[in-house]
């Protein structure tokens, strides 16, 4: 019967990633020939169900962070190699969703005080790597007494399960395909919206007259500007589904992004973006503050936006070199007799 390597795929590239190029390639094909092997072994003596062998070997090797440093060599000695591997993963997620929070709530406490000058960005830039650095050292320090503390033993230590493992890099090709659907119908429905809110029948509140959103004077450059990156876009979540994420495309992302990004803060900034009567609307229900924060609010979110796109692009870009280098195909076994 077949069975699937995509779950020993993800192991290989999860013992692979910490070592070298050309180290990590040959450690991944003998890795892949182990595995294999066991699982051959495993349904040859009934050991396991052919339809579990292959998770049963790899639950066997256990963490492929630890069989990757006895690999090596290089035992992870800066906690231990018990708690290293979870230490790693603990900083690394703390750090990601820790520090942009810190730093971006710090700025935008600027903002809204009025305290922003020539040097609140450098600032931020302080508060980022400050934040960065305590974040590492507690965590570093916990881990460092949780190792040291003489109850700890090998039992104590998180169990690791293949069901661990990250994805592979990568979607299915069932998985583009919806995702290329969902993107197209997405920009279509973005511009409908641009189109109706220009020219449809709707009133709001209590002024005469229809009243859009964007300011009509866009229509001279900038709304049409914008639908051309639509069909950038469109083109853009096309060529995903037929190549996958490469560095290429994730040059042409941060491209588009830049593209919106740049353009909508500069017309946000200026209070070109959004019709008068539109604005006028809100005003009136809004005190001073609430009127300064609202951009700043608007500004924060596609600045977030357009990096965590960018971020995302070059982190799947960066999955599939990782992958391409290491040689998995990603196919399935041949049949066992």
């Amino acid at each position: 019967m077949n069975h699937t390597t995509e779950l020993t795929d993800r192991y290989v590239i999860a013992a692979s990633r910490s070592l070298p190029r050309r180290q990590g390639r040959e450690f991944a094909r003998e890795l892949e020939e182990r595995i294999r092997d066991d699982i051959d072994a495993r349904v040859a003596s009934g050991s396991s169900a052919p339809d579990a062998a292959e998770f049963d070997a790899l639950a066997a090797l256990g963490d492929p962070a630890r069989l990757a440093a006895r690999y090596a060599d290089r035992p992870p000695m800066l906690i231990g190699p018990r708690w290293y591997a979870t230490w790693k993963r603990v900083l690394v997620i703390t750090e990601w969703s820790a520090v942009p929070a810190v730093a971006g709530a710090y700025l935008l406490a600027q903002f809204i005080t009025g305290e922003v000058d020539a040097g609140t960005f450098g600032t931020t830039w302080f508060v980022l790597l400050t934040t960065g650095i305590y974040i590492a050292f507690f965590t570093t320090v916990v881990f460092a007494a949780i190792d040291r503390a003489p109850a700890s033993d090998e039992a104590d230590v998180v169990a690791w399960s293949p069901r661990d493992l990250p994805a592979v890099a990568g979607a299915s090709p069932a998985e583009r395909r919806v995702g290329l659907i969902a993107t197209l119908a997405w920009l279509a429905v973005i511009v409908g919206l641009v189109v109706w809110q220009q020219f449809g029948p709707s009133r709001w509140g209590h002024l005469e007259g229809m009243l859009p959103v964007l300011d009509p004077a866009l229509w001279s450059f900038w709304l049409p500007y914008f639908l051309v990156l639509v069909g950038l876009e469109a083109v853009m979540a096309v060529w995903i589904f037929r190549s996958g994420w490469t560095w290429p495309a994730a040059a042409a992302n941060i491209v588009l992004d830049l593209a919106w990004a740049v353009p909508s803060i500069w017309l946000i900034v200026t209070g070109a973006l959004f019709a008068p009567g539109f604005v006028e609307l809100f005003e009136a229900n809004l005190d001073a503050d609430a009127q300064q924060v609202l951009p700043i609010l608007l500004v924060a979110g596609i600045v977030a936006g357009a990096l965590a796109d960018a971020i995302v692009g070059v982190v799947n870009a960066m999955r599939r070199s990782r992958r391409d280098a290491l040689g998995l195909v990603g196919t399935a076994v041949p049949a066992r007799p």
